[in-house]
Formats: structure tokens, C-alpha cells, sequence
């Protein structure tokens, strides 16, 4: 699914990609989440002390850039900065982050809805089946009528 081919699907696949596209996002991310995910990180990452009011705000900017968020792809851009962010990442470097893991899902959800499109578009059932008998009878007609 997840390659470049544009293939026309049958009726199971095209129902299953329907399904599949039409699962819900993921949660969005809580106030709450975003205060303590971002609190970890600084704790973990160098960073100027500030005032409490400093930091109240500085919460507030990160919850303006990150509440639009899935939680589940925010968490694991907050594992991936935790791992490598000598410095507490700025909102857009969290945000990138986040959008980053959660792209492979939002393409294959794409994709999904693309060929169950193509599906609709493209594909018809095959005709009724013929008797190999008949065939054979149709080929032996056809080879006395050129002779």
C-alpha cells in the first residue's frame, strides 16, 4: 500500500482501505500532557534559569504550538528529542518532531482513500465464466471455417 504503484483494487481490498482510511486520528494531546512532556524535557536538557512567571509563559507557547497534535505522535517525538536534544527544543522543533512520526500514517490513510477511489473509478467485475467445452466447440468452428 504504501508504494508508488497505483493498482486497481477488488471489491474486499477497496472495503478494507475504506475502513482502514476511516479510522479516527489519534487523540489530541492535553494541556496537561504538553506541561509535563515539555517539563521532563527541560529537566533533561540545558536550558537558562527563569522566573515562574517566565516559565508560565514559556508553557503557554508550547500549548499555542502543540494542542493541535496527536498525543500518540507527540510522544514519540518527545522519546526521540529526549534522546537527542542537548538543548530544551524550541515549540517548532517539537512540533516538526511530532508532524515527522506522524507522517507515515497520514500517507498510508492517503494512499488508502486514493485506491479505494481508483477502485470506484476503474475496476469492473469480469464477465461470467466460460465452459471449456464451449470454447473448444467456438475453436473447432473456427478452424473448419478457415480451411
Amino acid at each position: 500500500m504504501l508504494s508508488g504503484d497505483s493498482v486497481v483494487v477488488g471489491p474486499k481490498s477497496a472495503a478494507e482501505l475504506r475502513a482502514f482510511a476511516e479510522q479516527p486520528e489519534p487523540a489530541l494531546v492535553k494541556e496537561s500532557e504538553v506541561d509535563t512532556m515539555i517539563g521532563k524535557l527541560a529537566m533533561a536538557t540545558a536550558q537558562p534559569k527563569l522566573s515562574k512567571e517566565e516559565a508560565k509563559e514559556r508553557m503557554a507557547m508550547y500549548w499555542l504550538a502543540l494542542r493541535d497534535l496527536p498525543v500518540d505522535d507527540l510522544r514519540r517525538a518527545f522519546v526521540e528529542l529526549l534522546r537527542t536534544c542537548t538543548f530544551l527544543p524550541t515549540p517548532a522543533e517539537v512540533r516538526a518532531a511530532a508532524l515527522k512520526e506522524g507522517a507515515a500514517r497520514r500517507y498510508a490513510k492517503s494512499r488508502a482513500r486514493h485506491l479505494a477511489w481508483k477502485h470506484e473509478q476503474e475496476w469492473r467485475p469480469q464477465g461470467e465464466a466460460v465452459d471449456p467445452a464451449e470454447v473448444r466447440a467456438l475453436l473447432g468452428r473456427q478452424t473448419t471455417a478457415e480451411a
